[in-house]
């Protein structure tokens, strides 16, 4: 197969762990270079799962077999680690990682379509939509905006409250994204897959696991 935008990875361990994330460079299809900053790794050959994040394929988990190696550009790039990686099978496509939840907490203003302000906390987010609590209350159908730098640019969001639920102290709502340009939906997935990723890494058992070596 061929990604269309894929700059992201998460590798498994032979444990079938989350072991690191890389930095991907597609080479030719199936074959792509990875790049890891992390140094706890080493020379190693092993057939393992690989999360790819693609911009517009979404999230596409493959079998692959990973060569890891030395980086001889490691001066250049600063990643002390590389691999070769051939995608042997994809299992599966989660398109547009619009179901996929994470949970966060963002401080934010919301501004309301009358010009007033909503301060709030967003706890979790998706690339569909989000949900927030504050001590305002708000009704189903009302729209607001909010700005968030989600990967490098600030993106101006727009969203509809869809579902109100009310909270010691305040109201939570659920909300979906009205309107998001190409660029801002995928930022929203960058964020929402790095956020996944790290998520995966903190809830490992086992720190600073290896690579087994195999043949």
């Amino acid at each position: 197969m061929r990604f269309k935008n894929c700059d992201s990875c998460l590798v498994y361990g032979s444990d079938r762990k989350p072991l690191c994330r890389a930095r991907v460079s597609e080479v030719k299809e199936d074959v792509l270079k990875l790049y890891f900053n992390t140094p706890k790794l080493r020379n190693a050959r092993l057939k393992t799962i690989v999360d790819f994040y693609d911009e517009q394929k979404g999230l596409v988990r493959c079998l692959c077999e990973v060569i890891l190696k030395k980086n001889p550009g490691f001066f250049d790039t600063g990643e002390p680690w590389m691999a070769d990686c051939t995608v042997i099978k994809v299992y599966e496509e989660f398109q547009r990682q619009k179901d996929v939840r994470v949970k966060v907490k963002i401080s934010s203003e919301f501004v309301l379509s009358d010009g007033s302000y909503v301060a709030g906390t967003i706890q979790n987010i998706s690339a569909g939509g989000l949900y927030f609590i504050t001590a305002r209350q708000l009704n189903r159908g009302d729209r607001f905006i909010f700005v968030h730098k989600f990967k490098t640019d600030l993106c101006k969001v727009e969203a509809r409250v869809l579902r109100v639920q009310e909270q010691y102290g305040g109201y939570g709502y659920g909300c979906q994204f009205m309107g998001l340009t190409p660029q801002v939906e995928a930022d929203i997935r960058s964020f929402v897959y790095a956020r996944q990723i790290h998520q995966q890494l903190v809830r490992q058992t086992k720190h600073g696991l290896l690579l087994d070596d195999e043949t």
